[in-house]
């Protein structure tokens, strides 16, 4: 039974090193606070908000595939090499930790990009890249998908045009043949007019046809977009949140750890060896 611990042990020991125990616990906690505070220098965020295009382009206009481009190497290389930034290798990495690129909750086309860097100027300028960069990647494919609704709009025009000559001049046909048969009708000129009056029907329901297109694809031209921002990015006033007080609070924890194991193991050491 002598080697049985009592929680009275356990308690003595603490209470003898109790200054130890906050001495270890003091030093850790003054270190990390001069490391946080005094040596960590401040990061701010740069923010903005695009909406996506909405032209069909899968690419360019899906939120993952957007995200998938932008978070690449060679994206951020490309981003580096317009800003004229000179970044080591061994600092891409971190440089790249930096960014964020997330969804808005709730929408399918929005997305947040976000910059943390030690100057101010340098992340907004990092996010305004960004977005420019993606713009002009994605512009051919805009403006080919606004060629096609365009070029297509245009047709549809002129078959409205062609068909709605074509309705006035069988209309003065079909005056014709009344004001002709007017006098004697006879079986040969009610069949000419029943036959233009069936080809009238036949073009006015194309014509409603071709309106209905033509209708739609205004509507479409009108609201075919391409990537917009929706909040610019501004240079940040005031710098973020540190982990300063978890790092400060984290290095007090792990100093008490330390302080008991080491009362522990003094108490050990002087025991005499039986």
């Amino acid at each position: 039974m002598e080697d049985e611990i009592y929680l009275s042990d356990i308690f003595r020991v603490l209470w003898k090193n109790r200054y130890m125990i906050i001495g270890i616990f003091a030093i850790f906690v003054l270190v990390a606070g001069v490391v946080s505070f005094a040596v960590m220098s401040p990061s701010y965020r740069s923010s903005a908000i695009v909406a996506l295009g909405n032209y069909g382009e899968p690419i360019y206009t899906s939120q993952d595939s957007a995200m998938a481009i932008m978070e690449s190497d060679e994206y951020m290389l490309d981003v580096i090499d317009q800003l004229d930034f000179e970044v080591p290798p061994e600092e891409f990495r971190s440089l790249k930790e930096g960014i964020e690129i997330e969804p808005v909750k709730g929408s399918s086309s929005l997305l947040m990009i976000s910059a943390v860097r030690k100057e101010k100027q340098e992340g907004k300028e990092i996010v305004d890249t960004m977005i420019r960069l993606f713009g002009e990647r994605s512009e051919n494919s805009y403006n080919r998908q606004q060629k096609i609704l365009s070029d297509s709009l245009a047709s549809t025009e002129m078959r409205l045009e062609t068909t709605e000559l074509d309705l006035g001049q069988t209309r003065e046909v079909l005056m014709e043949i009344i004001e002709y048969g007017s006098g004697t009708p006879t079986m040969d000129i009610e069949l000419r007019i029943s036959r233009t009056l069936d080809y009238l029907q036949s073009g006015e329901s194309r014509r409603s046809t071709l309106l209905d297109r033509e209708l739609e694809l205004e509507k479409q031209l009108t609201l075919l977009r391409h990537l917009e921002v929706v909040q610019e990015t501004r240079e940040p006033v005031a710098p973020i949140e540190s982990k300063r007080v978890v790092i400060v609070a984290v290095a007090g924890m792990l100093g008490l750890m330390v302080g008991i194991m080491a009362a522990f193991l003094r108490e050990g050491l002087r025991r005499p060896v039986k």
